[in-house]
């Protein structure tokens, strides 16, 4: 049986960061698999970011209800709906910055872009998606985050088995700077 290829094995580490920043947002979550049709709501905001450099290209599109992203509000106050897609775009922000610092590791350099928001009513992605995308779910409570994940890689480009040498880290992952 063949291996994954470098799309399923970077999938695979984005899904890993996504779990650990929700274990570090102190909420029980459940991995999701598999394609699942999800229904519209005019209560969830969906927030993206472009990532890649010059063999490597991505956009990761995360979608939740209002009532989850205030959930995962670190911040012991309530946050005002108003304020739910700057939170967003923090979020799938914090999902690709984890992404890559763990790909350095790979030798692995990526950037990315500024986040952006849709606040309004958010088809399901699932029902309007590129198939080449990868869902990304997890179940808190009631509810479900999804990351939908737009991954390319050029033939050249190549993902060593396993980490290469550890990057050192200037502040915990996940941390955040409030001013």
């Amino acid at each position: 049986m063949p291996g994954k290829s470098n799309e399923e094995r970077l999938a695979d580490i984005f899904a890993e960061c996504a779990a650990e920043m929700l274990v570090d947002f102190g909420v029980q979550a459940t991995r999701l698999t598999g394609k699942r049709q999800t229904e519209p709501t005019s209560e969830g905001i969906a927030a993206q970011v472009a990532f890649g450099n010059a063999e490597l290209h991505g956009c990761l599109t995360l979608q939740a209800p209002r009532r989850l992203l205030s959930l995962l509000y670190p911040v012991d106050q309530a946050l005002p709906y108003s304020d739910l897609d700057d939170w967003a775009c923090e979020i799938v922000n914090q999902v690709v910055g984890r992404f890559r610092n763990r790909v350095a590791s790979y030798a692995v350099k990526v950037v990315f872009g500024v986040p952006r928001s849709l606040f309004s009513e958010v088809p399901p992605l699932s029902s309007s998606h590129d198939p080449t995308w990868s869902p990304i779910s997890f179940a808190v409570d009631d509810m479900v985050l999804d990351h939908w994940l737009d991954l390319k890689t050029e033939p050249d480009f190549w993902l060593a088995e396993s980490p290469m040498e550890e990057v050192e880290k200037a502040l915990k992952e996940g941390s955040l700077v409030l001013f």
